[in-house]
């Protein structure tokens, strides 16, 4: 957080007004109020300013500036703000801070005349000040905001809602590419440790740390969310940032009081997920690394870095998979997407050719706005941002889609109708502007003599014979799910864990596709001289995709131990947009 120190020509005066308990209750005040905002609780210290107010008659304007300064970023007092602040202006308007808060304080309320007028009287006359970046970020993203504001951009946008959303903070929305499945980051009530302190020891004045919690889909609903599990989730900052494309592996983001955040990843065995494991030197540093995203031919990861180095304080970085299995050096991806503020939160489509990121830069209008990049000739075009009101003046962040791409999910800090928590999770359709995606999503589940298993699926691209992947089936669901590029012939070869059963392979040609696919289809793999009954009906995936736009194969009812696993196996080509 910013740490500013302000000279008022009102100080702090705590004399024999007070007895000497009052004073001690208000020095106790003073200093919870300056710690609260220190560690960015608006809430607690918009209370202890308050207090203050009250008891302490003579300081009061000084206990309204603070106030309005927290009120600043409580989503539910941002108009309150400017009201404390223009109080404070009218009774002592010396002093440069004021016009830099009232400010920000218009931006946040979307009166971006006054903030401009506001913000460009503290540049021109203060030009020396520590806060001019900041400044100068404002009134950028006032007058964008003048500019955006005009044109609504037409999209449903919709708070998601209980049981997801409540009334602590649910935000970095991570969805498995079929939207089966929505990981996110808690912080609340249910946190691990409950409240603590900055040694993450039990404080009841202290602060909620993040958990990573997971819902799944029943219909058009989100059933309850559980904590994922207690390998994961500790008593320090456990947050979710990205799912691999087959969704065996949960990249994750840990930080305690001598780790300011690093990446890692967890493996997913049956339905347990692995205690995570620190990615590598590449990516990590001593620096704070805090989000990634990994292409959905699992050869490139894209993560934001405060490493030294970037064009802004946090830049969005790139690793490709090297032979070793290791990730390669990080490359900054430069100043088309990087700016000289803070680029964070990358979410690249299963396309391999679109990437989101939210940005202070370019043409924001306000905190961290969405923004996406297509790839043109191996080069990133000029992001383009999502418009109003999809963006706000708060921070609207952490931005993934549909590999349909019919469905965005966004975590955001705005206000209005519908609103749980500081934090809250939202759906917008659609879920991208402009082109829509074009790709081929593969997914069903392989079976080794009728019952689901694990094993491994390599994709060869017979253009040049790169291998992509391996991407892997569950252990114990059997469920596999792969993403492909169009405009390339491809070979599929599926191998089970258990050398015993015979390999297969199978050609893929979606060398003219033009639209978003998706095809279940189910692998039956068998050893022994076992006779499987769907193996005869069970047609490939190029009969499904030239076959009619929606193909079923009802299949005779096979017992499993396998619990959740459909008793009539139905095979379903879907083509086109909604």
């Amino acid at each position: 957080m910013r740490k500013f120190l302000l000279v008022f020509i009102f100080t702090i005066s705590l004399n024999s007004v007070f007895s000497q308990k009052g004073k001690d209750v208000i020095d106790a005040l003073i200093e919870d109020g300056e710690g609260y905002m220190e560690d960015n609780q608006y809430e607690k210290a918009y209370f202890c300013w308050g207090k203050l107010i009250s008891l302490d008659k003579k300081n009061e304007l000084y206990y309204k500036l603070k106030k309005g300064m927290s009120a600043i970023h409580i989503p539910a007092k941002k108009e309150e703000a400017i009201g404390l602040l223009e109080e404070v202006r009218s009774k002592d308007s010396t002093h440069y801070a004021i016009y830099f808060y009232l400010g920000e304080a218009y931006h946040h309320n979307y009166k971006f005349d006054q903030a401009i007028t506001y913000l460009d009287k503290f540049i021109k006359e203060y030009p020396e000040a520590k806060e001019r970046k900041d400044a100068e970020m404002y009134l950028e993203q006032s007058v964008n905001g003048k500019k955006l504001t005009i044109t609504v951009v037409e999209g449903d946008i919709q708070n998601i809602g209980g049981p997801v959303n409540t009334e602590d903070a649910e935000y970095v929305p991570v969805i498995s590419a079929d939207e089966t499945v929505l990981f996110y980051t808690y912080k609340g009530k249910k946190s691990t440790g409950g409240l603590m302190d900055l040694d993450f020891k039990k404080d009841p004045d202290g602060d909620y740390y993040e958990d990573v919690f997971f819902a799944k889909k029943l219909g058009d609903a989100w059933d309850v969310p559980k904590s994922i599990s207690d390998k994961i989730n500790t008593k320090h900052n456990d947050a979710v940032v990205a799912l691999s494309p087959d969704g065996q592996e949960l990249y994750t983001f840990y930080s305690n009081k001598n780790d300011g955040g690093d990446l890692y990843v967890c493996h997913l065995t049956g339905e347990e997920w692995s205690a995570p494991e620190k990615l590598g030197p590449n990516i990590n540093t001593k620096y704070w690394e805090g989000s990634c995203s990994i292409s959905g031919d699992g050869r490139h990861l894209y993560f934001a870095s405060e490493r030294p180095g970037g064009l802004g304080g946090r830049d969005i970085y790139v690793s490709e998979m090297q032979a070793n299995g290791q990730w390669g050096p990080a490359v900054n991806l430069g100043p088309t997407i990087n700016t000289k503020y803070n680029d964070d939160s990358p979410f690249i489509h299963p396309d391999g050719i679109t990437l989101f990121f939210s940005s202070e830069g370019h043409n924001s209008i306000g905190g961290f706005d969405i923004m996406y990049s297509i790839k043109k000739d191996n080069s990133w075009i000029s992001p383009l941002n999502m418009g109003y009101p999809l963006n706000t003046t708060d921070d609207d962040i952490y931005y993934v889609i549909t590999a349909k791409g019919d469905k965005g999910y966004f975590s955001s800090t705005r206000t209005g109708k519908g609103e749980k928590g500081s934090h809250d999770i939202y759906k917008v359709v659609p879920g991208i502007l402009g082109e829509k995606p074009v790709l081929a999503l593969l997914k069903g589940v392989v079976y080794g003599n009728d019952v689901p298993m694990e094993a491994e699926f390599q994709i060869v691209k017979l253009s040049n014979n790169e291998i992509i992947g391996p991407f892997h089936s569950n252990k114990k669901s059997g469920r596999y799910l792969v993403a492909l590029s169009p405009n390339e012939k491809y070979t599929i070869k599926v191998r089970a864990t258990d050398k015993e059963y015979p390999a297969y392979e199978e050609p893929l040609d979606v060398a003219h596709l033009t639209k978003y696919v998706e095809l279940v289809r189910d692998f039956h793999l068998a050893k022994g001289g076992y006779k499987d009954p769907h193996v005869d009906t069970i047609p490939t995936f190029n009969k499904l995709l030239t076959d009619t736009p929606l193909v079923k194969v009802d299949t005779p009812k096979v017992d499993t131990p396998i619990v959740d696993t459909p008793k009539v196996l139905l095979l379903v080509a879907i083509s086109g947009m909604r």
